[in-house]
């Protein structure tokens, strides 16, 4: 009885000791998630081109993967993302803060490969259903259940001589702000 006892006793103190650890090292690991990376690369409403060679989190080990993030808020209006250009594949994820994929589509989903959406609220929704801007007459609505949330974007280098067609594909993609419905 008393080899229990002590097991038992031994197994509470190990547990909470364990938790008091995990509490203490929260602080340490609450800035590495990656809306708070994503919040630290600049401005909101522009795609900022991630370097290929560094893996954080934002990007993949994948050599031939080139990737743009774009954070957006639309609590106020509705975020347009557009891209055209010579690629030789594209994808694009839509995520929450809490990194959980709402939409993605490519380039073979797309119309004629071009990228052109906007993501919206639930009631901007209501409101481009009633009365649809004409410059938004070929562009792809997305509801969004959240008001914040990014964008990535990634495209393929097969090889060194796509480098600059695959940055300057990153580079024209827009994300921006829709004003008027």
């Amino acid at each position: 009885m008393g080899k229990l006892l002590f097991v038992v006793l031994a197994g509470i103190a190990g547990a909470a000791l364990l938790h008091i650890i995990i509490i203490l090292s929260i602080p340490s690991y609450a800035d590495r998630d990656v809306w708070t990376r994503i919040n630290a690369l600049g401005p909101a409403d522009f795609f900022h081109i991630l370097p290929p060679d560094k893996v954080d989190g934002l990007t993949t080990a994948n050599p031939f993967l080139r990737s743009a993030v774009c954070r957006f808020d639309i609590s106020d209006e509705a975020a347009r993302i557009s891209a055209s250009g010579l690629t030789h594949y594209w994808s694009l994820s839509i995520f929450d803060p809490a990194a959980n994929e709402i939409y993605s589509m490519n380039d073979r989903t797309a119309t004629d490969k071009k990228l052109d959406i906007a993501v919206v609220t639930p009631l901007q929704m209501i409101e481009f259903r009633k009365n649809l801007p004409e410059s938004l007459a070929d562009t792809v609505l997305i509801e969004f259940p959240k008001s914040t949330g990014y964008v990535v974007l990634r495209t393929v280098a097969p090889d060194a001589s796509w480098n600059t067609i695959v940055r300057a594909f990153l580079n024209n993609a827009q994300c921006s702000g829709v004003s008027s419905y």
